[in-house]
Order: structure tokens, then sequence, then C-alpha cells
């Protein structure tokens, strides 16, 4: 029924008369994956054939309102979602002047190298872009951006300032959550001259989590208070509760057309709560061979939960009220601390080789072969393949 109405939504949209001139443009990832052992499991893929967790389908339709005003959306099928369909983008864009635009609505946020084309798997190298960077709970916000454009000499650059809200689920500690940022201020910046390019990203939120199993063992530490002088200061260090986030991202990419060679940094804080900081980067590299595209990356992930592990460090691991079940509580409550601290570590790393063939313009075949690497536990190291078809009309 979801996928009905959001087809008859589009639908509606085409047959609105406003719309003078309507552009629309469509793209699939049929992308299939499997791991080599039957133990393994590693980006929503195990040992069984899988189309599920990296295939999509979109159509996106653009129609021009009037010579400066437009109309964008965006709909999407996912394999991880039962191929729902549902409007990611939906939003209006004004054209100020030659070199200012503003859109409002629904709208992809420019986090990454990749982000306005990331459901487009045609327009890189991957069969998916490395998920130490790319593999986050959000992409779009509900908001406002400004997009500035122009260029100096041989050099053409662009800023762009977004405005907003995102709500998204995501996990604490394995658990389901939802989570708000609210308040969101991103700032970015790129230029690019011949073969060489590069773009920054700086943005601010305010971010919460909610999930009732974890605000019970946040509140389950507050209550021991009376006993425990510093119990109500480390239950709001390790709460998500309207905490300042700050995301930066670094990206270079240098193309001379027969090899390429490009890097992403992206650093993510959020100040006192149970979320680690986190670092994540990669390296890619590939040579263009007429239709044939061979490439390496390496990429890697690492969260440092030092900010947990002291706050866990400041509590007694034992208390003696007198009472057996109140000191047995604070036990299993504290049990609890060091397993969620512990949790929040990572240090992940994955190399990768994969080689594109472009059959025609718009469709590519792609495989992929990846090695997982997890140095806090082997048990979680794992080896993917991936094959896979691009199109786009």
């Amino acid at each position: 029924m979801k996928t009905k109405l959001a087809i008859l939504s589009m639908a509606g949209l085409l047959a609105t008369p406003a719309m003078a001139e309507i552009q629309i443009n469509g793209f699939a990832n049929l992308i299939a994956g499997m791991t080599l052992d039957d133990d393994e499991s590693v980006y929503g893929y195990d040992s069984d054939f899988n189309f599920d967790p990296a295939s999509v389908f979109g159509l996106q339709v653009r129609g021009d309102v009037s010579d400066k005003l437009s109309a964008t959306a965006q709909l999407v099928g996912r394999g991880s979602e039962d191929y729902d369909a549902d409007f990611e983008w939906a939003y209006m864009t004004y054209m100020l002047n030659n070199n200012v635009n503003i859109s409002a609505g629904r709208l992809r946020m420019p986090l990454f190298k990749y982000s306005a084309s990331l459901d487009i798997g045609y327009s890189y190298h991957w069969l998916t872009p490395p998920d130490s960077i790319y593999g986050i709970d959000f992409n779009n916000i509900d908001g406002v951006r400004v997009d500035y454009m122009n260029y100096s000499g041989d050099w053409e650059y662009g800023a762009q300032l977004t405005m907003g809200r995102v709500e998204t689920d995501t996990t604490i500690s394995g658990t389901p959550a939802a989570l708000v940022l609210k308040n969101v201020v991103a700032v970015s910046f790129e230029a690019t001259r011949d073969w060489f390019s590069a773009r920054t990203l700086l943005a601010r939120s305010k971010t919460s989590a909610a999930n009732a199993e974890f605000d019970g063992f946040v509140d389950g530490i507050s209550a021991f208070g009376a006993a425990i002088p510093n119990a109500s200061e480390v239950a709001e260090g390790f709460s998500v509760n309207d905490d300042t986030g700050t995301f930066i991202e670094v990206a270079v990419d240098i193309d001379k057309y027969d090899w390429f060679v490009g890097a992403e940094f992206t650093q993510t804080e959020v100040e006192g709560s149970v979320i680690a900081d986190n670092k994540a980067w990669y390296v890619t590299a590939g040579m263009r061979f007429g239709k044939f595209t061979p490439h390496i990356t390496y990429e890697v992930e690492e969260a440092d939960n030092g900010t947990q592990l002291d706050l866990v460090a400041s509590l007694p691991p034992q208390i003696a009220t007198g009472d057996a079940v109140t000191d047995a509580t604070w036990s299993a409550i504290y049990q609890g601390a060091v397993g969620i601290a512990a949790q929040q570590e990572l240090d992940v790393s994955a190399v990768t080789v994969g080689l594109r063939y472009d059959v025609e313009p718009g469709f590519a075949l792609k495989t992929d072969v990846t090695w997982y690497s997890d140095d806090l536990n082997d048990l979680n190291d794992a080896t993917l393949l991936k094959v896979g078809v691009n199109y786009t009309f």
C-alpha cells in the first residue's frame, strides 16, 4: 500500500498543470553479495547470496514552475526496507541569481564527497562507497540549503549552507533508538581545477537519542544519587539528550582520467554522551583501460571510548547500604555500565579490490571483494564478495 500511494503521489505531481517542463531520471543498483565462510557476516551480508542489503531503485522528477522556481522529488525503494517506495527528497528550489540557489523541504545533506549522487552507483567506481565513511544512519534533512557557485580564473568553487532538523532510527549499544538532530547547521566548501578537487564540511547540532531500555538504565544510575555522590553526573554523561554534536569532513581527489586517486576523512564527536568520538578515512586509487576500471581502496574506522571508560572508573563496583537487594541492583547496573562503555570502542579496517566494466553509457557491471578486519575481535573478520549492475536513464 505504501508503494502504491507513493506512485500515485508521483503521478499527481506529473499531472500538475503548473509543471511546464518535466524531467524524469531513474537509477538502479542491483547488487548481490555473500561472505565466503559460513560463520562470517558483515555489512548486512552472510554466507547466503543476498540482494537486499545494498540494492536500490529510484526515480527522480524535476519540474520547472517558473523561470526561477523548480520542484524536485525523489522516490526510492531499498532492498533493506523490502523495496517499499518512499519520497526521500521533496523540495522546492528558487534561483536567486546565476550564482545562488535556495532550496527548502526534505533534501540531501552535503555531508560527503558523493552525497549528492550517493544512491546512484553509476557515479562512482565502487559497487557501494566505503562503509567506514558512508555507513551512517541518515543522509537527508528537513530544512533549507543555500548553494553558492562561482569561478575565478581556472578554479570553480562553491559553498553550501544547510540548516534544519533530522529524525531517523539508530542504535545505542546494539539496541534500536530514535535519533533526533535539532538546530543543524552545516557549512561546506568545494574547489575544483582541471584534474584536482578538494572539499571540506563542518556541521553542528543538538543531538538526542531515545530508547526505553537505555533510558531506564540511565535513570537507574541516577537513582543511586543518595549512595553515590557522582551518580547523577555519570548518568548525564551516559545519556544522549540535547548534547552538542560536531561533524568534520575533508576530501581530496586527483583524476587524470587514465588514473585517479582520492581520500576522505571524517570526525564525529557528541559531547557529554555515551557516543564515543569517531574518526574514519579511506584512500582509493584506480586506472582506466578503455571500458575497464580496476581499483583498490583501504579504509579505517576507529572510535575512542576513553571518556566512557573514565565515567565507569569514577563509580564504585559495589556499595554497602545494608540492603542486599539494593546492593545487588547496583552491582548489576555497574556491570551494565562496564559493558556499554566497552562496546563503544571500535577499531576496524577493510581492503576492497574491484573491477568496473562500462557496457554502455549509463550501464556498468561491477564486482568487489572486501577483506574486513576487526582488530578488537578476530571473530568479526570476514571476506565479502559482491557483484552488481548500476543503471541510469
